[in-house]
């Protein structure tokens, strides 16, 4: 699945105040939090804890992001009690804008954000603002008021310019109003920029937010000779795995709490920040059990040799915070990033590893095909499918459904009962959109998928009654990945091999450096540069070759009688 980039920096749950502590309990912290790749350290508040940067925020400039360890409460204007996430988000702007106007303001050497030093900032306040929370402010309808600048001291060398922007966010308690604090401190080659937010309907809550984040600010030291240069873009899944160690390494220790972990594969690595030394053994033996399963089940032509990274967050809100995600989200695999993000949830680590299961088969598929998307029907089908099974000793051994709130057998009973799941030529034709939207509910669309696979590879094994299945169709599985795969291997083999004659013809005509660097690139990832018509001309020969070869109707008509009376 894809989270969402912003809106879930504003998801806000209706609570009771017990549930929460007030916002005006904030307190200072004691201990620095030290950013060794950027040449500066800060207190954050008291019982703030660190959560790693996603791809997605990374893209703006976020290198830090900080919250509170439990949601905090504040009141509405309609009087309801609600929960809100602060948080604080440090971003590094890079490069400058140099001006010509010279040091305006006289400071000896200070370093005054986008004022002194002749340096102007790239952006305001506002626009950070505007970057980083747009989903939840609503700005088509709400404008940002124009923000008080001011000059902020630290000490007599560093200066930061200050602003304080508020603006409206509607939430289920009505709208409320944040509060932006944004400091922009600006180091000899880039700026530091601090945004905080919380809401501000409280004139007590209010005082003391401010008061703890001015002295959060004026902790801010440097720690240039200290500065520890870290290249994001460095390696990727196929780098060698010594290289690999050494940037997932260098990664994790940006972010206090969190390591990382090897496997004894060593097709896996592990960042996490849980201390729970068993929950991570266990994750580590189902995680190499299931790609055991999926390389018997999905043998690879060639090996694969690129490496997973499996991020294990310790807490549900970790979780959410670091993919942005709601609570209704028990795991993700992004395929842009290439990572799996997991979290423990309290008190059983069941849904964990069910989920692990699921999205380990993604992340198998995505290297599979190279790089490459089946049918949702396929790979959700087969995700949970996969993510029911059980472990017996160091293997996994088939099992019906998965538990609690993952089980799809009583929903797809329930729409097979009531008429509302989807004639089956259109759910395993349906593109990622509209399998998403398929309903009633929005588990139809897994739970119908997860049966249609369920009756495939039960009855290949075996296990299901002639009364409902023919031996032609365990050829549906094997026919629609052969070709899939060649499918995409073919078209991704002519467009290397034009991208690379284009680059050897481009480099004979001594044509424009950069032209030469997008057809290198192309040549060297051609995955990104399918086109959407060719993939659907792959997917649809992969499923006249496989689903076009049997009688669709008659496949319906078994699988239906299959689940409602043997599932």
């Amino acid at each position: 699945m894809k989270s969402s980039r912003f809106l879930t920096f504003f998801l806000l749950l209706l609570g009771c105040l017990f549930l929460a502590p007030e916002a005006s309990a904030q307190k200072s912290g004691n201990v620095y939090r030290p950013f060794p790749a950027y040449g500066f350290k800060f207190k954050p508040l008291k019982d703030w804890s660190d959560v790693p940067v996603s791809a997605s925020i990374a893209s703006l400039g976020v290198i830090g992001q900080l919250n509170t360890n439990k949601d905090l409460t504040f009141m509405s204007p309609e009087k309801i009690q609600v929960a809100y996430n602060y948080s604080l988000k440090v971003m590094k702007i890079d490069p400058p804008v140099a001006t010509t106007e010279g040091n305006e303001s006289g400071g000896n050497g200070s370093l005054r954000g986008g004022i002194d030093q002749g340096v102007a900032a790239k952006k305001s306040g506002k626009d950070f603002v505007a970057e980083l929370f747009q989903g939840g402010l609503r700005m088509d309808e709400y404008k940002l008021i124009v923000p008080e600048v001011s000059d902020f001291k630290v000490s007599a060398d560093i200066v930061a310019i200050r602003e304080q922007i508020r603006s409206p966010l509607v939430t289920t308690a009505g709208v409320v109003d944040l509060m932006f604090e944004v400091f922009t401190f600006q180091l000899p080659d880039y700026q530091i920029v601090f945004v905080w937010d919380f809401p501000s309907e409280d004139k007590k809550d209010l005082k003391n937010w401010t008061k703890v984040v001015e002295k959060s600010m004026k902790s801010f030291r440097l720690e240039l000779e200290d500065v520890e240069a870290v290249s994001v873009s460095s390696v990727n899944s196929d780098s060698a795995y010594e290289d690999l160690i050494q940037f997932h390494q260098a990664d994790v220790e940006q972010t206090p709490g969190w390591q990382l972990i090897e496997t004894p594969s060593k097709q896996y690595l592990i960042k996490t920040n849980s201390d729970d030394k068993k929950g991570l053994r266990d994750v580590i033996k189902r995680l190499e059990a299931s790609r055991d399963l999926f390389e018997q089940d999905f043998p690879p032509e060639s090996p694969i040799t690129q490496i997973s990274v499996v991020r294990i967050c310790a807490t549900q809100k970790d979780f959410n915070t670091y993919g942005q995600t709601s609570d209704g989200v028990a795991g993700w695999f992004n395929p842009r990033s290439e990572e799996l993000v997991l979290y423990f949830p309290q008190g059983s680590a069941d849904m964990t590893m069910s989920v692990m299961t699921h999205e380990g088969f993604h992340q198998y598929c995505h290297f599979l095909f190279n790089r490459s998307e089946a049918h949702r029907w396929f790979d959700e089908g087969h995700g949970d499918y996969y993510g029911a099974w059980k472990m017996k000793g160091s293997k996994l051994a088939p099992n019906d459904d998965m538990k609690g709130g993952l089980s799809r057998t009583p929903e797809i009973k329930k729409m097979l009962r009531e008429g509302t799941a989807a004639p089956l030529s259109r759910h395993i034709r349906f593109n990622h959109q509209d399998w998403q939207k398929q309903g009633p509910s929005n588990v139809s669309c897994y739970a119908q998928s997860f049966s249609i696979i369920y009756f495939l590879r039960e009855g290949t094994r075996g296990k299901v009654s002639s009364k409902f299945w023919k031996k032609e169709y365990a050829d549906i599985l094997p026919n629609y990945l052969e070709f899939l795969g060649d499918g995409f291997t073919e078209a991704y083999d002519q467009i290397k091999a034009e991208a690379e004659q284009a680059v050897i013809d481009l480099k004979e005509a001594e044509a424009d450096p950069q032209m030469i660097e997008i057809a290198e690139r192309k040549a060297a990832a051609p995955w990104n540069y399918l086109s959407p018509q060719t993939k659907d001309e792959i997917w649809a020969r992969a499923m006249a070759e496989s689903w076009g070869q049997i009688d669709e109707a008659e496949f319906e008509e078994r699988w239906i009688a299959f689940v409602e009376k043997e599932l």
